[in-house]
């Protein structure tokens, strides 16, 4: 069989990821909320551990709703980030969100036979095997945020791409941005991981910050890029029979250099 026949479902998957995450990404980069991204992921994986303890099947719909639920709950709580002064304390917290995350994934997967191979899974996952059904899923899904994110552009731009001393809108607008941000993350973590939700959402758009200035040109250079990751880490995967997430991650993380170099030969 053609390789590309095998890996196109990965890698149709992983460009539904960078059309979203990369516009995600751009948001976190400019509100100095690096982290935010990871954090989320990983309090989806909590929620899939808690499910998959309780005996659920871990890439189940009940799964979904567990992992939905709760990052959710953190978007929620995330929302009112804002209130808070000074980015460094923002980070703490969500630092803390992230380790205490983690840390109760391992403790409750701890309690099952299967439980640290399901953690490897969390953390990897498998985008290798996503089936075109769940890629169908995904699409509608992301389709309907990129309508209300297209509708209601000036208020979600203005949530981030403002200065401090504008006045921004309000609560609800910040957990609707967050909530939005929570159905991405839960949809990408089940399918490719927690590493390779987090590389998506921030690498591309930070090499594109590094090459571009404009948002518009920010978002389109961090979408060639990405892809162009996603092809070449998928490749390497396939050829040199290496785990797919990892090495996409890898490749990924070239991005910033590749960036550096095409902005010098700009210049």
């Amino acid at each position: 069989m053609d390789p590309w026949l095998i890996l196109l479902p990965a890698f149709v998957m992983s460009a539904l990821m960078i059309l979203s995450h990369t516009y995600l990404g751009l948001h976190v980069l400019a509100r100095g909320i690096i982290f935010i991204d990871l954090a989320l992921a990983q309090v989806a994986a909590l929620g899939i551990s808690l499910a998959f303890l309780l005996g659920e099947e871990a890439h189940g719909l009940t799964a979904q709703i567990y992992a939905f639920g709760a990052t959710l709950t953190a978007a929620f709580g995330f929302a009112g980030l804002r209130r808070i002064p000074g980015k460094t304390t923002r980070e703490v917290i969500i630092g803390c969100v992230y380790v205490v995350s983690t840390a109760l994934s391992i403790v409750i997967l701890s309690r099952s036979t299967q439980g640290m191979e399901e953690l490897k899974s969390l953390f990897n996952g498998n985008i290798l095997w996503v089936r075109w059904e769940e890629i169908g899923i995904v699409a509608g899904i992301y389709l309907a945020l990129a309508v209300l994110h297209g509708i209601y552009r000036q208020k979600f731009l203005a949530l981030s791409f403002v200065s401090e001393e504008t006045r921004r809108p309000g609560f609800l607008w910040e957990f609707l941005f967050f909530a939005s941000f929570a159905v991405v993350i839960t949809l990408a973590v089940n399918i490719a991981g927690v590493l390779l939700v987090f590389a998506f959402l921030i690498i591309p758009a930070f090499s594109a910050s590094l090459l571009v200035s404009s948002l518009t040109n920010r978002l389109l250079a961090g979408w060639g890029l990405g892809l162009f990751g996603a092809v070449a880490g998928l490749w390497v995967s396939f050829n040199a029979d290496l785990p797919v997430g990892a090495t996409v991650v890898s490749v990924i993380g070239l991005l910033p250099f590749v960036a550096l170099m095409l902005r010098k030969m700009k210049i």
